[in-house]
């Protein structure tokens, strides 16, 4: 979870200047999280830029690894626009974007509330497909493998070519 020390910040900061914040290792391990693959062996800062266009080209991948409650905030971050924080309780476990350094948060331990703001070039990638991935939540609880995701998409994409 990547902390900020006030709420001034703007939602225009690059995903990459909050991943370099990250250890590489880190890096290297989110995006393994993710099922995609970097190499260990690149500096830093190259870790950085290839893992903010690995995010921001396939925000797939992400999205199909969050819960329902998570797609729903992601939701609200669309919503909301630019420049907007959004608020919830402080939790024991950080939220997966929080963990993945897609927002970043301010922890207001007077009120017990995080206040997050989400970058522009995340919200942006995340909102053609938010819609979609909360209604195939919707209709599959459970994380489905990738290989089960590719047989589904494919049921449903494919007999539409089928039938043409």
């Amino acid at each position: 979870m990547v902390t900020i020390s006030h709420t001034d910040f703007t939602s225009d900061i690059p995903l990459e200047a909050i991943l370099r914040v990250k250890t590489k290792e880190k890096i290297v391990g989110i995006i393994t999280k993710l099922g995609s693959y970097i190499s260990p062996n690149l500096k830093k800062d190259e870790t950085a830029r290839r893992a903010a266009a690995i995010l921001l080209d396939d925000p797939q991948l992400v999205l199909d690894d969050l819960s329902k409650d998570e797609l729903h905030l992601v939701k609200e971050f669309v919503d909301a626009g630019a420049n907007a924080y959004i608020r919830r309780k402080m939790r024991k476990t950080p939220y997966k974007l929080q963990k993945y350094a897609l927002v970043l948060t301010y922890e207001d331990f007077d009120t017990n509330l995080w206040q997050m703001i989400m970058p522009d070039a995340v919200r942006l990638a995340f909102a053609p497909y938010i819609d979609g991935a909360i209604a195939f939540k919707e209709k599959h609880p459970r994380k489905l493998t990738r290989k089960e995701r590719f047989l589904l998409d494919w049921l449903e994409y494919g007999s539409e070519e089928s039938e043409k």
